[in-house]
């Protein structure tokens, strides 16, 4: 039996941990919990067939990935009896205008038939969109995907260390690693990837979300998640409560103060799809999400040590597939996915 040591305990590293664990194999996780981990101010959509980037390597990865979260999350629930805020109410992709709300149908239902799980996709009129989502504003054309999801980057994450702490492993609080690493050694520090493995050329930028208040009668908990224009999106938090976001910020820092740029911002953006409501801004999330330049994670090995990092703005929907491929590449079993699209030094 191989000790895997696995310093970080975002969602990659917990993924990865779990699943070897899984495997009956010896597991520690170092988790330093620093303020701005992405898992945990990550606002947890999971819909990856709207998307219109083409990367073809990125596309199979989080494709993969939402196709393995139902069973994923049964499991791990199953095991724990700990909820992880996953919720399968669907997904709403908004547009300026129903041209191009039918040009986006035809392009989601392109991929309907490789992506099964992505349910039924549906244009929807402004009584239809109403009725899924009545809070939200009716001025802009919906496409509805039934098979979008949400889960809770936090509530995810505890769970994970709950199994892994069940299968035997072990999860240690600690600001600093070892300086001894003895057995095979996984390295998944997020943002903070430099502090060790420079070659794997991770960059970060600060995103923030801002969570606010509409203030009204109605109380709906499956509510679908929403892709407005651009890059902003909204996701139902309970009791009336949204998270809206998110800004994008290139950095060098680890800054996660409040921004009340950002929060103005973020309200204004808000406004434009809660027409009907006043709204109340509560709380920003500020989280470091660790990129490559090319948009892929980083998966691979690098002096020695195997390196999992930059999964970006779809960690959470990839890191529990990442988790169950790497440990199924480190253990010589067959994987779903070929790791070497992923890995920029091969």
């Amino acid at each position: 039996m191989t000790h895997f040591q696995i310093i970080g305990g975002g969602i990659a590293g917990a993924s990865i941990a779990y699943h070897l664990a899984k495997n009956e194999q010896k597991v520690t996780v170092y988790d330093r919990h620093d303020q701005g981990q992405a898992t945990s101010a990550s606002a947890g959509i999971i819909c990856p067939w709207t998307s219109q980037r083409r990367n073809k390597a990125w596309y199979r990865l989080v494709k993969a990935g939402a196709k393995y979260y139902p069973t994923f999350i049964k499991e791990l629930e199953g095991l724990t009896g700990h909820s992880t805020g996953y919720q399968q109410n669907g997904a709403l992709s908004l547009f300026k205008d129903s041209h191009i709300q039918g040009l986006a149908y035809e392009r989601i239902m392109n991929k309907a038939a490789e992506a099964p799980e992505m349910g039924q996709v549906k244009k929807l009129s402004p009584d239809e969109l109403r009725t899924l989502h009545p809070y939200l504003t009716t001025h802009f054309p919906a496409v509805y995907v039934e098979g979008g999801a949400q889960v809770s980057g936090n509530m995810l994450l505890e769970t994970l260390k709950l199994a892994i702490k069940k299968l035997g492993g072990e999860w240690i609080a600690t600001d600093q690693a070892p300086k001894e690493l003895l057995g095979k050694v996984i390295y998944t520090a997020g943002a903070w990837a430099n502090e060790y493995a420079e070659d794997a050329n991770v960059r970060h930028q600060r995103a923030e979300l801002l969570d606010i208040k509409v203030n009204t009668n109605i109380n709906r908990s499956d509510i679908p998640v929403v892709m407005g224009l651009g890059p902003m999106y909204i996701v139902n938090n309970g009791n009336q409560h949204f998270y809206i976001g998110t800004t994008h910020e290139d950095t060098v820092q680890f800054d996660t103060s409040e921004n009340e740029v950002n929060r103005d911002y973020l309200l204004t953006q808000a406004n434009r799809y809660f027409t009907e409501h006043t709204i109340e801004k509560c709380y920003s999330s500020i989280g470091m999400r660790p990129l490559t330049d090319d948009n892929l994670p980083f998966i691979g090995p690098v002096n020695g040590v195997y390196v999992v990092n930059g999964l970006g703005s779809s960690g959470l929907t990839a890191g529990p597939v990442i988790g169950r491929e790497v440990a199924r590449f480190l253990l010589g079993l067959e994987t779903t996915l070929n790791l070497t699209d992923y890995n920029h030094l091969a």
